[in-house]
């Protein structure tokens, strides 16, 4: 595709001095805006080695490329994190849902805003003042485009690096406008250094997926850049979903694999190796609908996260639900909807694919992460596997051997499962015993599902901490109950054909609770602890090398227990809502830091918080 002309589309960056801006270049196709001091680096270490945690930088959304979530530092830990306080309160001056994670590098911390997208760099070596804005002008349709108040989830940052001629580059800040554009901000300046417009928003289309970067190497094996993949959202809105990778130096476009239509289409070849059999065939995304147009309007979207590992050199993601909802307009195992996808990022060739619902009649999507990790599977092993963990809304939780697709485990985490028999999975066939009887359809009584649409569990990103081999999950309690309606395709319009409602899911207990965080064994498949909260954990969860493991309630409050045994130990209020995920990262004086967005709005009822959506930094006294 090439790179749509933007017609006075952006401004450059607010300046916070006396100088007056620069004029925005609003007709160049790309605009290389190479200006600005350049980072000392000259060879970008794009990628770092597999297994690597992030330590005192936080530098792509998942903290690693592998979705860990997981932090090296150990000043704050289970002895002292009773002592933390916040340091800044940083204001956004935008309104609206604050989801994602900053990034920081250095003493910079980068934060993007919900709709407008904006991006503000804070110099956290000067009280967390603001270096600089950029604000670009996004198309308004989109907001009302995309389901769910213009979210975004975050960016990626890119080291300054030597390109194939030997010159340098500066370093970057990429990352997704609702309206389709993936820019790429100088980090040094805030000016823009290019821009591409991937999709009109008026089809339907919106791009809420926090983009991850791959490293484009030599024949030789030196480093040269890199490619930025990002993906579609909006799978309710008659529209199929993709996934693309533009270049890093350039933005210009390097390929495009959508997730539903041929093979061609989907760049299934020779060399894709489902697994299983339910998932080969020729044309399977186009045979497994009742039609191509059904295929083409088949949403199966990557709106959530991506995650990469460099030693197989595969991308990981999932997709939304087939569309429409009422799955009785779309008979067939509806390919590849609700499925987790291995690619190969140089040129977006599929090497495995699995669908984990064939035929989904319930919003039980692969959105969520997919954590790469290498682990033995018994104590008396020589060597680890290499494994991707997947928590699906559906409750159940799946161990891949990520090389090959092979499920090793697939057990339900969730507390109530009904749409299926939870313990009546085939690992030879890879088949999940489904309950017929549960199946939403049109013209007949509504079904009360659990999971919820909200899933076992949602988009809200677990951690993976390697010193206690766990994995800290949010997970909810809740059932719907689901009509499937009729419905016709308007283009731009939402394409449902399905109501529901969300309600507590009693058969947990009383007093209710909404959440659960769960620390989860991938081997055995099953709970090593469970920690109720009454208050939904509406966002994700960060784990340290200090034992330590932080979370949210839409309490509000910003939560701290023992990685070790859920033991509760640290909690502090919030100023609103959050549904944006912590990090950790060390600060300008060596300290250690830990962050997490908050929203401006209330659930309770409180008038909006002054200055916008926040950024809160808290440290040890």
């Amino acid at each position: 595709m090439t790179i749509t002309n933007m017609l006075s589309r952006y401004d450059e960056p607010i300046r916070r001095s006396s100088m007056r801006p620069i004029s925005a270049h609003t007709n160049l196709m790309i605009a290389m805006l190479l200006g600005g001091a350049i980072s000392a680096t000259t060879e970008a270490a794009v990628i770092p080695e597999f297994g690597a945690a992030a330590g005192q930088q936080w530098t792509t959304a998942g903290g690693t490329l592998q979705g860990t979530r997981f932090s090296s530092l150990n000043q704050i830990n289970t002895n002292n994190v009773k002592g933390l306080k916040e340091e800044f309160s940083l204001k956004t001056e935008v309104s609206g849902r604050f989801m994602g994670e900053p990034l920081v590098v250095g003493r910079m911390l980068f934060a993007v805003t919900g709709f407008p997208n904006r991006l503000i760099a804070y110099d956290l070596g000067n009280k967390g003042a603001i270096k600089w804005t950029y604000a670009p002008s996004v198309n308004e349709y989109s907001k009302g485009a995309n389901c769910c108040g213009g979210i975004n989830r975050g960016a990626a940052y890119a080291e300054a690096f030597t390109d194939e001629n030997g010159v340098l580059q500066p370093p970057r800040v990429v990352f997704n406008l609702l309206d389709n554009t993936v820019v790429a901000i100088n980090a040094n300046t805030g000016k823009l250094i290019w821009k591409n417009n991937l999709a009109d928003p008026h089809t339907g289309i919106t791009m809420t997926v926090a983009p991850i970067i791959t490293p484009t190497k030599t024949a030789a094996g030196s480093v040269v850049g890199g490619k930025v993949i990002t993906a579609s959202s909006s799978g309710e809105m008659g529209v199929r979903g993709w996934i693309q990778a533009l270049d890093l130096k350039t933005g210009l476009h390097l390929w495009r694999a959508y997730n539903t239509g041929s093979d061609k289409d989907v760049m299934i070849t020779g060399n894709t190796k489902n697994f299983y059999p339910k998932d080969q065939g020729k044309d399977l995304g186009l045979k497994s609908w009742p039609n191509e147009r059904a295929a083409l309007l088949g949403g199966s979207s990557a709106w959530a996260y991506l995650t990469y590992d460099p030693d197989l050199n595969l991308l990981f993601y999932g997709t939304s639900q087939p569309g429409v909802w009422n799955a009785d307009m779309r008979p067939g195992a509806n390919k590849w909807g609700s499925a987790i996808f291995a690619r190969n990022p140089d040129n977006g060739e599929a090497k495995w694919i699995y669908q984990v619902v064939e035929h989904d009649s319930w919003d039980y999507d692969a959105g969520s992460e997919n954590i790469a990790v290498d682990m033995k599977l018994s104590p008396t092993d020589q060597n680890a596997r290499k494994l991707l963990i997947h928590l699906n809304k559906n409750g159940l939780a799946y161990t891949f051997d990520r090389g090959t697709g092979e499920i090793l485990t697939a057990k339900q985490f969730a507390n109530n499962v009904n749409w299926a028999t939870a313990d009546k999975f085939d690992l030879t066939t890879g088949t999940q015993a489904v309950r017929d009887d549960m199946r939403i359809h049109q013209d007949k009584e509504p079904k009360r599902i659990c999971p919820s649409v909200l899933g076992g569990k949602g988009w809200e990103p677990g951690a993976f901490s390697p010193k206690t081999q766990s994995f800290y999950m949010p997970t909810f309690n809740f059932c719907s109950t689901m009509d499937a309606l009729k419905a016709e395709f308007i283009s731009g319009a939402p394409y449902m054909g399905a109501s529901y409602d969300i309600t507590p899911d009693l058969s947990t207990g009383l007093p209710f609770k909404s959440s659960e965080l769960i620390a989860w064994d991938a081997i055995k498949g099953e709970r090593k602890w469970t920690v109720s909260e009454p208050a939904m954990i509406y966002a994700g969860v960060l784990a340290t090398a200090g034992d330590v493991v932080f979370y949210t309630t839409q309490a509000p409050s910003f939560k701290a227990i023992n990685a070790n045994t859920g033991a509760a130990l640290w909690n502090t209020p919030l100023t609103c809502n959050v549904v944006g995920n912590p990090i950790s990262f060390q600060g300008p004086d060596g300290k250690q830091r830990v962050a997490v967005f908050s929203d401006d709005s209330c659930a309770n009822g409180k008038a909006l918080v002054s200055g916008g959506g926040r950024v809160h930094v808290y440290k040890l006294p």
